[in-house]
């Protein structure tokens, strides 16, 4: 009897933390120090999304800068991360016989690194 409480409490426990949230769990685990900043971006994300330009502003402002449009380039991807303590944009595509990688500042636009890079 002892045994199928002890397994019972176990189970709903178990059930319990995989029910939480993947930001709240992340904020309150001492693993979300080793957390490459994925924890600072749920957390910016969440509390302040409209202090960021956004994803498509900081993909046009890349396309820009590159001298492209849209349908000229493949592969393209965009994400939120942080960089040196500063929420960014890491946009990347392929254009021709290039790569091209840039980092924009989530709140301004302004591009903060670009690479280009012979495919």
């Amino acid at each position: 009897m002892k045994k199928c409480l002890l397994f019972s409490t176990l189970v709903a426990a178990v059930a319990m933390i995989a029910s939480t949230s993947y930001s709240s769990q992340c904020s309150t685990t001492p693993q979300a120090k080793d957390c490459k900043s994925c924890c600072d971006v749920a957390k910016a994300t969440e509390s302040n999304p409209k202090k960021f330009i956004g994803k498509e502003a900081a993909i046009d402002v890349a396309l820009k800068h590159a001298g492209k449009q849209r349908d000229q380039v493949r592969d393209l991807k965009c994400e939120l991360d942080r960089e040196k303590g500063v929420m960014v944009y890491e946009v990347e595509f392929e254009a021709g016989l290039f790569d091209y990688e840039y980092d924009i500042e989530a709140s301004t636009g302004k591009i903060l690194k670009s690479k280009k890079e012979f495919d």
